[in-house]
């Protein structure tokens, strides 16, 4: 098979015209990936804007505020009595006692750093 002037140049061509198409072509591929993760971003805030949503509904109601003044807070009515239950804490080791340093003075390190020397 034997390569015309005509075929070299329209290969040559393709091959430059392939080489312009892949920068925008990653371009277009990179927003594809932007899109996408805006996308589970914007997801992610509906559902936390849905979660906001129902928890304000709930506080319109009477009985969820009592109930969370009385779980959090520790609230009770005139009149009710509230105990508090407290676990004892399992007993943990004594922590070691410290070791105490032995004082030495300047001359007995300029000693030690003497004899280490030589």
């Amino acid at each position: 098979m034997r390569l015309t002037f005509h075929g070299t140049l329209l290969g040559i061509i393709l091959l430059l015209l392939a080489m312009m198409a892949l920068g925008p072509a990653r371009q277009l591929w990179a927003e594809h990936q932007q899109v996408r993760s805006d996308e589970a971003a914007l997801a992610a805030g509906n559902a936390e804007a849905a979660q906001l949503t129902a928890r304000i509904q709930a506080m319109q109601d009477p009985k969820h505020v009592e109930q969370l003044a009385r779980d959090q807070l520790g609230y009770v009515r005139p009149g009710e009595t509230s105990y508090i239950i407290v676990h004892p804490q399992a007993a943990t080791s004594p922590a070691p006692p410290a070791s105490k340093t032995a004082h030495v003075s300047w001359l007995q390190l300029a000693w030690s750093g003497i004899r280490a020397s030589l």
